[in-house]
């Protein structure tokens, strides 16, 4: 296990201010261990064990807990056994209580307390959460493990390794990326050894979304075509499409879908945080586009697991690390359109942008044309980047730089 120093200290800057904390991301990335580690936190600090609460609502014990009378009654009685000290309130799945908002808002408004909750859907954030709120909350969204993440993980695996004794042979980063990318980025798969459970695991993983997450929070009901329409998105990862393409695809096996519904579906499968919608940045209108976007799921090893023999692009596969990686890291991702070139992604952090483009190697001189060229003819001073698996550092004759891909994933 890793300290996930980027989420605890993002926690600790609003630690015992009067807002609540959101902790958001796609089922089994690690929020729940977070909230744990941040608990840890709270000890270490003196903050005593009676006023601290933890509470999973999915889980066994407290699964009966999904009405907001049965909510607000548990928690007024945990806050009034603390005899008036300031207390720690942590609510695992909060979205299984449709009101729980309002008995945030309450036992702020009534008591000395810090509240975080999580939620592995966007249904946290339906109705009127906010103005119930007062506007006083935060959104902080947890990723899985990036490759700086994964590279942590296994320093940690090998300092246990010698600590008994066991002398384990070393691996280049290149070669640690291949595992990463062939394992994914999920947390619990660096708990399994086997090829085949870790398939089965990313398989139940997967099933256990689009149920719990996809059609059981969302209420659909007609859900015939929900696995074309994943397989349409798996099957074209780093490609732009548009929601016509997937429905003209389901029409191929026989059933008629609007393109309305398409969207719908969309909604639901982003709303789960099990696939990232990258929209398209028109650079001369310098206004976001609203067809065209790209796709990407939240981990590559789930959707290698799911299609079985069809297999991604390693460039795609590429793609997916680096995305992963600009949106753990904070930024705003675009792809970027100039007139009728595309540049893979456009990282925006305030007032600054990189635009980066993302491929195997640079010896071929059509890759060159195709990864550089787009970048060239972008006539702004923003810095312009193409990432590959070449070891070197480069820079072309546009003084654009070439820069090794795992070198940069790997910069924490």
């Amino acid at each position: 296990m890793i300290r996930r120093e980027l989420y605890l200290k993002k926690l600790e800057m609003y630690v015992d201010r009067n807002i609540v904390k959101i902790i958001t991301g796609v089922r089994r990335c690690g929020k729940t261990v977070l909230m744990k580690q941040f608990i840890g936190l709270l000890r270490e600090n003196g903050v005593p064990e009676e006023c601290i609460f933890y509470v999973d609502l999915e889980g066994m014990i407290y699964s009966y807990i999904n009405k907001t009378d049965d909510l607000r009654e548990m928690l007024h009685t945990f806050v009034e056994s603390c005899g008036g000290k300031h207390c720690y309130i942590f609510i695992d799945e909060a979205e299984r209580v449709n009101d729980w908002a309002q008995v945030a808002a309450e036992l702020m408004n009534l008591f000395d307390c810090d509240i975080y909750v999580s939620s592995s859907n966007s249904s946290i954030f339906r109705g009127d959460y906010a103005r119930k709120l007062d506007y006083r909350y935060v959104k902080i969204e947890v990723y899985p493990f990036t490759f700086s993440e994964y590279l942590e993980l296994e320093a940690a695996g090998e300092r246990e390794e010698e600590a008994g004794d066991v002398k384990m042979p070393e691996r280049s980063k290149a070669e640690l990326f291949e595992e990463y990318l062939r394992k994914g980025c999920m947390p619990g798969v660096y708990e399994l050894k086997n090829g085949a459970d870790i398939r089965n695991y990313l398989t139940d993983l997967y099933n256990s979304i689009i149920l719990k997450d996809v059609v059981q929070c969302n209420k659909l009901r007609d859900i015939s075509h929900l696995d074309k329409i994943m397989e349409y998105i798996l099957s074209h990862i780093g490609e732009a499409f548009s929601p016509k393409g997937i429905r003209d695809y389901v029409k191929q096996s026989g059933v008629t879908i609007s393109v309305d519904t398409v969207y719908s579906f969309l909604d639901a499968l982003t709303g789960a945080y099990l696939i990232y919608r990258i929209p398209r940045f028109d650079i001369k209108a310098d206004r976001e586009l609203e067809t065209q976007e790209k796709y990407y799921i939240c981990d590559m090893g789930m959707r290698n697991a799911v299609m079985g023999d069809e297999g991604a692009s390693y460039e795609a596969m590429l793609e997916s690390a680096l995305c992963l990686e600009l949106l753990f890291r904070g930024f705003k991702v675009n792809v970027a359109k100039q007139n009728s070139s595309l540049v893979d992604f456009m990282a925006v952090k305030g007032d600054d942008r990189t635009y980066l483009n993302c491929c195997v190697s640079v010896e071929d001189k059509d890759t060159v044309k195709r990864k550089f060229g787009p970048l060239a003819k972008i006539r702004d001073n923003y810095f312009k980047m193409v990432l590959s698996m070449d070891s070197e550092t480069k820079i072309n004759k546009g003084g654009i730089i070439n820069y090794p891909l795992t070198e940069f994933l790997a910069q924490s």
